[in-house]
């Protein structure tokens, strides 16, 4: 019994999607040929396109999430996500649903205010007698 090294075999080539051609025929077409390193014990080459092209998590900027009271709300709390830039990515609740809830506070204090006056009115005149005019 001998042993002798094993041969390098490479994968077939593999093929993409079939393509068609003006007859309907159908034609492979050959993916492009992967590089494909031997078990030779070699260690990957550390500066290959692959390890080049992705950046580092440290690299890369990160967003930020700011919570804050909107005071002009009844202090409703409001969360801000923020792109290192400075830009608005998303804002819960929207400044649509504020802008709403604030316009709704204000015509309910008007509300309470008009209330109020009547209420002051029939105070002074419990009887609903007509004061002259």
């Amino acid at each position: 019994m001998s042993i002798n090294p094993v041969q390098n075999i490479e994968p077939a080539a593999e093929t993409s999607p079939a393509s068609y051609d003006s007859r309907g025929a159908q034609s492979p077409t050959p993916a492009p040929a992967r590089n494909v390193h031997s078990d030779s014990g070699n260690a990957p080459d550390p500066e290959s396109d692959e390890s080049r092209s992705i950046p580092s998590l440290s690299e890369m900027p990160e967003d930020e999430v700011e919570v804050q009271r909107d005071n002009q709300n009844n202090g409703e709390i409001v969360v801000r996500y923020v792109d290192h830039s400075g830009n608005l990515i998303l804002q819960v609740p929207s400044e649509q649903v504020l802008n709403m809830t604030k316009s709704i506070d204000e015509d309910l204090e008007r509300e309470q205010q008009a209330r109020a006056k009547v209420e002051t009115a029939v105070a002074r005149n419990p009887r609903g007698e007509s004061d002259g005019y």
